[in-house]
């Protein structure tokens, strides 16, 4: 299952027990679906169990003698599954129980659970979010530009980073911001999908950490390398040119101790000379073999 799917998955798992509740979360259903509308009201979905629960709220909220449509049809190796009122007379009926005006949504949602619930709705109806290792992002797919600003406003008021684009004809009200995605999806009674958010963004923050760390090892290695390198060619040098007599015995101990460890860093040169000299200490003494050499290239 997709991760947009667990989440609907999850959200059908709650059910609404005050009425007031139950209005929000079939009004967010409905609105968003394929269509609310004395001409249409129908929902369009691959998900058997969202078709089931339209459904069920379309018995709910029209009279017992609605006539209700559900149809399936194979397009594509996919099975498409569409719920309809046919009728007119009971589109009619549903929606002077559950207003179309998109300008009444914030009236009529006046408790944290009433919009969460109508988010639920909205989401099952017309929301996918991106599996949270690919990216972090969560969207409304809305028809109308009334029902997008609407749906952005009510956003705005329980989570926030709510934004609003235009694409092929639908308006995709969106969030991209992981916490406030986090946040939706716990109002929304997600909190499985919301918890495996978290710890995907904990475990790329640990990678993240990693990566700097080796990055920053590496770095350090391949510059220990190069030094170490210049270095043993110094003092190579000198040796052809002078031998080991010339130099005097702290500088002649110190090359030594590079020949013999060229792969060690200024530190740990110094952690095994002795007597034990400082970081500062080896350095100055290998800058001063690096001097020696440069005479000799000069022919000083």
């Amino acid at each position: 299952m997709s991760f947009s799917g667990g989440i609907k998955q999850e959200i059908l798992l709650t059910h609404p027990k005050r009425q007031r509740v139950k209005d929000a979360y079939a009004y967010g259903l409905f609105a968003f679906a394929r269509g609310f509308s004395p001409d249409d009201v129908s929902i369009q979905t691959e998900n058997a169990d969202i078709a089931e629960r339209y459904r069920h709220c379309l018995e709910l909220y029209t009279p017992k003698n609605a006539l209700i449509n559900y149809t399936e049809e194979s397009s594509g190796g996919r099975v498409i599954r569409k719920v309809s009122l046919p009728l007119r007379r009971d589109r009619l009926a549903l929606i002077s129980r559950l207003t179309e005006q998109a300008d009444e949504l914030l009236r009529r949602l006046d408790t944290a659970r009433e919009k969460a619930a109508f988010l639920c709705g909205a989401f099952l109806a017309c929301g996918n979010a991106t599996d949270p290792e690919k990216g972090y992002h969560l969207e409304f797919a809305v028809r109308e530009q009334a029902l997008a600003d609407a749906l952005a406003e009510i956003i705005e008021g329980v989570t926030g980073g709510a934004k609003i684009t235009r694409r092929r004809g639908v308006f995709l009200v969106y969030l991209k911001d992981c916490e406030k995605i986090e946040d939706i999806l716990t109002l929304m009674g997600a909190s499985k999908a919301s918890l495996l958010m978290v710890e995907v963004e904990i475990h790329k923050e640990m990678r993240n950490r990693v990566m700097r760390v080796t990055n920053c090892e590496t770095a350090n290695i391949e510059k220990t390398v190069k030094a170490s390198s210049s270095q043993v060619e110094d003092i190579e040098l000198i040796l052809k040119e002078h031998g080991l007599e010339s130099l005097p015995e702290t500088l002649r101990e110190i090359a030594l101790l590079r020949l013999e460890n060229p792969e060690l860093s200024l530190r740990e040169l110094a952690e095994i000379s002795t007597p034990v000299l400082s970081r500062s200490g080896v350095f100055h003494r290998l800058d001063k073999l690096t001097k020696i050499a440069d005479e000799i290239r000069k022919g000083l």
